[in-house]
């Protein structure tokens, strides 16, 4: 097995053909003692990575430095640009909300193994549900799982995500997947833009294009003998966010720091005192410490004829960094969500909608957007692996999927498979139940009635009385019981749409069920009352007990 050292700011070479764990890390100071006194090579090569310590990219950063990073990762030599991303998702408060925010958003949307709907040719159901079992039980012994999705995610933000397959070693696991361990950004360079990556332990600046092989060997390159290919799950993103981050950070570091100063200097009004003329002799100090006390804002009192102005008063509300920082933001934004959050606050619209409920729609789908993108990436790099040793010559009939889709309208299915069924076209019970969320079972129709003259006008007098016009009134007066059939006939419709979002088992989309009937109960109410049977029920009933009062009650007498 190829073994990682422990995560941390240094690390051992990702992959060193050995039977023993790696060796325990230094601490600083330990790493400082033990410096040139015949040390093994791991332990020299920590020592030299403390450097990354006491770095800080942001000092002199300015825009010709910043093109400076740009160009040297064009050609492979990402450490000081990764380094300087590294503070800036620290720094930057939009920028670190939008990590933040990317992270959750994803994880919450959760995983599955899910077999292919069309199978490819050669396949057969029961060998799917095996590699589906298979493929998921493997995904569950992965301790950091989520974690890792998370990293390649984040590829959207640092360019690419290089994580290790660390595997069991003996037991009834032996050779599964135990965790997925990324490896930080800035220890990677690369020959060229679209060249091999090489592990650049110690972070080594400018090591790029040309003089990857030459600085660190052929064993340090991803897909060599001793790294292979198959042992890393890789993403590249072809345009990351890092540049338009990076250029609205240092634009965003200038206008804050003028802001400062502008504040600094208009904050406090100052003001300009003109002492009145004919100071007496002896007294102009007296006047003028009074003077300057009433300048710097501290009460006081000034002689009559005296006069104070404030020459700032008239600036103190046209800053313009203010706006000059927003614009920062919002480009960070634009780009970080694909253009959906085109503000950074949204109008409400809808049922008990409003600002936050518009943001969390719209981030469930980026989530759905940069989770099937990490789909794509466990698919090719861990699925057909896993999948190719465990079941060799076999399709690939199984994958990973975080949700990617919006749930379905259940009552529109209902109403979509009805109408089919109506005319004559069957559906498919597996496909309904997979996209309604419930189990379904096609029930058997009852036998035919027997072809019995006597049967038949039996069958046709029930069918008179229980199919009718709305306009037509149930034979004789109707009772309490026929007025509350009658209400549960008028909500049938809200019954059956409650009973199917009961039945959901994701609760997110049951949540979102509740939230779209929520939304459209205007028009269902409107529905619901707009030709009630219960009201003619009840109109039966209520006339029929007034002619019953008038019928029996007793003629006044008339008196001489």
């Amino acid at each position: 097995m190829r073994k990682t050292a422990q995560k941390g700011s240094q690390k051992s070479s990702p992959a060193k053909t050995t039977a023993a764990a790696p060796p325990a890390m230094l601490s600083t100071a330990d790493a400082y003692l033990a410096f040139g006194t015949g040390k093994t090579d791991a332990q020299m090569v920590r020592k030299s990575n403390l450097w990354r310590d006491n770095y800080n990219p942001l000092r002199g950063l300015g825009m010709t430095k910043l093109i400076a990073i740009f160009e040297a990762a064009e050609r492979g030599a990402f450490a000081e640009l990764q380094l300087l991303l590294r503070k800036t998702e620290k720094r930057y408060p939009v920028l670190k909300g939008f990590v933040e925010r990317l992270l959750c958003s994803v994880e919450e949307l959760g995983w599955g193994v899910k077999v292919f709907k069309t199978l490819p040719p050669g396949a057969t159901p029961e060998m799917a549900e095996r590699q589906r079992a298979y493929l998921k039980q493997r995904y569950d012994l992965i301790g950091n799982l989520n974690e890792a999705i998370g990293q390649i995610a984040l590829a959207e933000v640092r360019g690419y995500a290089i994580l290790q397959k660390h595997r069991y070693e003996g037991g009834k696991n032996d050779g599964a997947v135990k965790e997925l361990y990324w490896l930080e950004p800035w220890v990677w360079s690369r020959d060229g833009y679209y060249g091999d990556f090489y592990y650049n332990e110690i972070s080594r600046f400018g090591v790029g294009l040309g003089s990857c092989v030459a600085t660190f060997g052929e064993k340090n390159r991803i897909g060599s003998e001793d790294l292979p290919r198959e042992d890393f799950i890789v993403r590249e993103v072809e345009s990351p966010l890092y540049e338009i981050a990076l250029i609205a950070f240092v634009n965003w570091l200038m206008g804050r720091k003028d802001y400062a100063a502008f504040v600094e200097i208009f904050g406090l009004a100052k003001g300009v005192v003109i002492m009145p003329p004919n100071i007496a002799i002896g007294k102009e100090a007296d006047y003028q410490a009074a003077a300057e006390k009433v300048s710097d804002g501290v009460s006081g009192a000034l002689p009559a004829g005296s006069d104070i102005k404030f020459p700032t008063s008239g600036v103190r509300g046209e800053s313009p960094f203010e706006k000059y920082c927003e614009a920062q933001n919002e480009d960070v934004v634009m780009a970080a969500t694909s253009g959906l959050l085109s503000m950074l606050t949204a109008s409400g619209g809808g049922l008990n909608r409003g600002p936050n409920q518009e943001h969390q729609d719209i981030w469930v789908k980026i989530a759905r957007m940069k989770g099937k993108r990490v789909n794509e990436t466990l698919n090719r790099d861990f699925d057909i692996p896993e999948l190719a040793a465990a079941f060799p010559g076999e399709p690939v009939c199984a994958y990973f999927n975080i949700p990617t889709e919006d749930g379905e309208d259940i009552s529109e299915l209902a109403d979509t498979v009805v109408k089919f069924e109506g005319v004559n076209l069957q559906t498919d019970v597996k496909e309904i139940s997979d996209r309604a969320g419930m189990k379904l079972v096609r029930v058997t129709p009852a036998a035919p009635p027997v072809n019995d003259p006597a049967k038949q006008d039996e069958n046709l007098i029930k069918k008179e009385t229980r199919i009718q016009n709305r306009s037509q009134m149930p034979a004789g007066t109707p009772t309490s019981d026929d007025f509350i059939s009658a209400v549960a006939d008028d909500l049938q419709h809200l019954r059956d749409r409650l009973a199917a979002i009961e039945a959901i088992s994701d609760p997110d989309l049951r949540t979102q069920k509740l939230q779209a009937l929520l939304d459209g109960w205007d028009q269902m109410s409107q529905d619901i009352t707009s030709d009630p049977e219960s009201a003619r029920v009840l109109e039966q009933i209520n006339t029929e007990a007034l002619l019953t009062g008038l019928k029996s009650k007793t003629p006044a007498t008339t008196q001489a």
